[in-house]
């Protein structure tokens, strides 16, 4: 009996050591090569120069989200429709982002687009194709204004990430549903964050940052294929487990009318342009100040995108200011995860950091197509109230050609 075990060992080892000769070889190959990658991508994130532009839109707007929607789909230019493999593989490349920016304190009301220097006359066109009395400068990066690392004595800090409900096929509530035929009666869904910045106070801040990367078939992902499957799952869903080919074809007819709408908005959706969405926000104000009144105000604002049988923002529980539910037993550890957490957040934050690896993995990601994205970052429209809001009263221009001059 022991003979054959210690056979069967010694068979079992022998062999072990074979393959060992062939998959270690393998194996550490692919770790040279995820490092190689890794490393490289590193290399040409951190080449890439950017630059902050400001967006001061006339006092008096009357355009509606939709304008901002075709400023989204110019903005999908930046797309590289595919990288080459020896550009990927061999230097590193990655497709670019842009990071749309709001962001509040007692002086007011700021747009903000950082973008790769490459792109600053696309976002420029796309921005004033849409809203010619627009005033777009260079400008300071504001994060800057902060100590590189919060909370930290003075500071203190509450914020979040926002993650989909459901799967990314599934549309939010868009900028359609607000808008009214009377002008008096058009509700704006930005108003609600636009009002909390106003009434910060000069330490409150208000940082809410939106960062979009454009995909297609390309980067690897068939959104419409996504959206067909998506609806095929809901189809199938109404049919009988078994049943005769007769039952199978007449599932479509036992839709009801909400799965009906369902289908035809995830339709909608799939079929325009759409980029990969990293939402953040973060409230900042100092320590013996600090109040989570503003933090519901905003909070709320995103509520109002969210559906029942469709989808919904939700906090993103690796990157969220609150500890699990375990931190009601070991109070010392709570305090520990929560601090670590706003220290991850106010990083990821200030580096523009796309997802939580910024770019160097991929990711899966919530994807919002440009009505989406319009909806959830426009400028005001005129209806909103917000008198902290950076504009101007006009657009600075040049002289005309035939001005007379005197001598």
């Amino acid at each position: 009996m022991f003979e054959l075990i210690n056979a069967a060992l010694g068979s079992f080892y022998n062999t072990l050591i074979t393959v060992a000769w062939i998959i270690l070889p393998i194996f550490l190959a692919a770790i040279f090569w995820t490092l190689h990658l890794y490393q490289k991508r590193i290399e040409f994130i951190s080449k890439i120069e950017w630059v902050m532009l400001e967006i001061n839109p006339p006092k008096e707007l009357i355009k509606t989200p939709k304008a901002m929607e075709q400023v989204f789909a110019a903005l999908y230019g930046i797309y590289s429709f595919g990288i080459k493999a020896h550009d990927k593989y061999l230097d590193g490349k990655v497709d670019l982002w842009l990071s749309l920016e709001m962001m509040g304190r007692g002086g007011g009301i700021h747009f903000y687009i950082r973008c790769a220097k490459q792109h600053r006359n696309l976002v420029e066109s796309a921005i004033y194709a849409q809203y010619p009395d627009t005033e777009i400068t260079e400008a300071f990066d504001y994060v800057d204004e902060m100590p590189s690392v919060l909370p930290n004595e003075t500071w203190d800090l509450w914020g979040t990430g926002f993650t989909f409900g459901a799967d990314s096929a599934y549309p939010i509530r868009t900028y359609p549903y607000f808008e009214e035929v009377k002008e008096e009666k058009r509700i704006d869904p930005i108003s609600t964050i636009s009002e909390a910045m106003s009434k910060l106070k000069d330490d409150e801040m208000i940082w809410i940052q939106m960062l979009i990367s454009p995909i297609g078939p390309q980067t690897g992902q068939d959104f419409k294929k996504e959206g067909d499957e998506t609806i095929k799952k809901i189809v199938d869903s109404t049919r009988e487990p078994k049943g005769s080919e007769e039952t199978i074809s007449l599932g479509m007819w036992k839709l009801t009318p909400s799965q009906q709408d369902v289908i035809k908005a995830i339709g909608a959706k799939v079929s325009k342009l759409a980029f990969h969405t990293c939402i953040r926000f973060v409230y900042i104000d100092k320590k013996d100040e600090f109040t989570m009144s503003n933090v519901s105000s905003v909070m709320s604002s995103f509520q109002l995108y969210n559906t029942r049988d469709m989808n919904a923002f939700r906090p993103d529980k690796l990157v969220t200011v609150y500890s699990e539910w375990w931190g009601r037993l070991f109070p010392w550890y709570k305090k520990f995860v929560v601090a670590s957490k706003k220290r991850k957040l106010f990083d990821y934050y200030r580096k523009r950091r796309f997802g939580y690896s910024g770019k160097l993995v991929e990711e899966k990601l919530p994807t919002l197509n440009i009505e989406e994205l319009a909806t959830v970052f426009h400028f005001p429209a005129g209806v909103v109230k917000a008198p902290k809001l950076q504009t101007i009263y006009s657009r600075k221009g040049e002289p005309p050609v035939n001005l007379p001059l005197g001598k």
